[in-house]
């Protein structure tokens, strides 16, 4: 009967990465239910931690948190405590409890240490210090992006394009903590690594961090660059969030070049993000007396 549940197991697995996600959710069940008439009580918490993060991602996740919190207070399998706490997490995000979400993260993060698994604390340490990061816990942000890099100076490596988003977290970390110089050296090191593996999809976000950080340095020629070229790529990408972002930074770039012409250009441009406003002048006239970038944490 233990074959039969890793068949069922591999079914789930494969429905989800076919995208059947209700497929997938059913065999996910199936698993669990087999398990627990058999009385591998971790088997079965195995096959619902997988069924649940199935849910979360259809968003449905806010009804799975009971049973993952009491998963993870039960369970003495790490790895099954480790699936309810990252669960937790992603649940927790979903219905924007971001502080919630840091703490399932970081609960996780300690987790996988206890299990020894490498891989599984990178995945748990890149989704706190992201939630960090967003929380404006600069901190515990830069000892967690350290710690990745730190994981990965041995045997085990990360993927390029993963590298180069910790480096750039790192460096963004860095000018939040009054750190430019390092951090805009981190932030290009990153943009060029973007650069050379052809990810613009990910390209856009450090470009947008490039110009927070050469705008707070006076940079202003480098800013716009930046600026304009993270725009161009968020708006091709359909990131609204960086797009209006970098229509803030542009729009305080231009104002310190005296260009209150241009910058009112940007903030037309990006009330368009925001149709229940429209176009008001009084707004914009505020945001052009208002120094931008002490206002906006670019992860929140």
């Amino acid at each position: 009967m233990i074959a039969r549940f890793n068949e069922l197991l591999e079914q789930a697995q494969a429905a989800y990465a076919g995208a059947e996600l209700d497929r997938s959710i059913e065999l996910f069940g199936q698993a669990e239910s087999l398990a627990r008439d058999l009385g591998e009580s971790n088997l079965a918490d195995t096959a619902y931690c997988q069924r649940a993060f199935v849910e979360i991602q259809m968003g449905r996740g806010e009804q799975e948190i009971p049973n993952l919190k009491k998963l993870f207070l039960r369970s003495s399998d790490h790895k099954n405590r480790w699936s309810a706490a990252y669960n937790l997490s992603d649940a927790y995000c979903a219905i924007n409890e971001t502080e919630s979400a840091r703490g399932w993260a970081e609960r996780a993060s300690h987790v996988a240490s206890e299990v020894g698994d490498v891989d599984l604390r990178i995945r748990s340490l890149n989704t706190w210090g992201r939630l960090a990061l967003q929380t404006s816990h600069f901190d515990d942000a830069e000892m967690i992006f350290n710690d990745i890099l730190g994981e990965c100076d041995g045997e085990h490596h990360l993927q390029p394009e993963n590298a180069n988003q910790v480096i750039d977290s790192l460096g963004y970390t860095m000018m939040c903590t009054d750190r430019l110089d390092e951090g805009i050296a981190l932030c290009e090191k990153a943009r060029k690594g973007f650069e050379d593996i052809g990810a613009d999809h990910l390209l856009y976000e450090t470009l947008q961090d490039l110009c927070y950080g050469h705008l707070l340095r006076d940079n202003l020629d480098r800013a716009q660059e930046c600026g304009e070229k993270a725009l161009d790529l968020a708006v091709d990408f359909e990131d609204d969030q960086v797009a209006k972002n970098c229509l803030f930074l542009l729009s305080e770039t231009a104002v310190r070049r005296g260009d209150t012409f241009r910058a009112r250009r940007y903030l037309r441009e990006l009330t368009t993000y925001y149709p229940e406003v429209g176009v008001n002048e009084e707004i914009i006239d505020v945001f052009l007396a208002t120094d931008l970038t002490s206002v906006v944490n670019l992860r929140g």
